[in-house]
């Protein structure tokens, strides 16, 4: 713009202008920004290859640690370290990693270490005892579901409601509503707590929405319920699960 012709220009008007242009500049600046981070987001978290079963003792998750890396039944006892093998899912795919969790009650926060190269989570329940037990299934829950890496990278959890296929189970709608509403009191109880505590952990998660009764659709990560029975090998449709969340 020549000079003789930007003196035709009010003052105000150049200023505006350039303010507008350097808005601009930043705000597109900030746009490529948020699509470099979600592109390395997304690129991270399919090259993990690690799923972790994970519940209370006796919920199943060895038999089903066995069945989808050997296929067959075997007698288990409850695990005191993890089991990790690699299994395939489908032919001419990368293996999964699986890692079986132990859950007994000075073992099973054993998760938190492998969540940082966890792609997604089986929580496994029995639906036999899922009554008796809500309110450790809902503490375990939670400390999944709150845990940093789950919330940052949205992890997916699989509900695996085991042994469906013993008369005294639950279905899976039965479960998830036993939970919610559980979570829905655990929640108050832990946020109770913030004010006494000043940490990074996983009690500063508040699940859901305040002043709303916690479903597992508020959540922004994707968690699904299904029922199985490893005594019966039925569980195509966990393995189904893993090679959906992995390829």
């Amino acid at each position: 713009m020549s000079s003789s012709f930007r003196g035709l220009i009010p003052h105000q008007l150049i200023i505006a202008n350039n303010e507008y242009l350097t808005l601009l500049a930043l705000l597109t600046l900030v746009a490529l920004v948020g699509i470099a981070a979600s592109f390395l987001l997304v690129s991270k978290r399919n090259s993990k290859n690690t799923i972790l079963l994970t519940g209370l003792p006796f919920a199943g998750k060895t038999a089903i640690h066995y069945l989808i890396n050997h296929g067959k039944s075997v007698e288990t006892v409850t695990s005191i370290k993890e089991n990790e093998a690699d299994a395939v899912l489908i032919d001419g795919k990368t293996p999964a990693h699986i890692v079986d969790i132990p859950g007994h009650e000075r073992l099973r926060f054993k998760f938190s270490e492998f969540m940082p190269i966890a792609r997604a989570v089986v929580f496994v329940v029995d639906s036999s005892t899922a009554s008796r037990q809500t309110r450790l299934l809902a503490e375990y829950l939670y400390d999944v579901l709150a845990d940093k890496f789950t919330q940052n990278e949205r992890i997916p959890v699989l509900i695996a409601c085991n042994k469906s296929d013993l008369l005294t189970s639950f279905k899976k709608e039965r479960i998830q509503t036993l939970l919610e509403t559980e979570i829905n009191k655990l929640r108050q109880t832990r946020a109770a707590a913030l004010d006494t505590q000043d940490t990074d952990g996983n009690e500063n998660v508040f699940l859901g929405f305040e002043g709303k009764d916690f479903t597992f659709q508020d959540l922004e990560n994707e968690v699904e319920f299904l029922e199985c029975s490893a005594e019966n090998k039925d569980i195509e449709r966990i393995k189904d699960w893993m090679a959906g969340v992995l390829y």
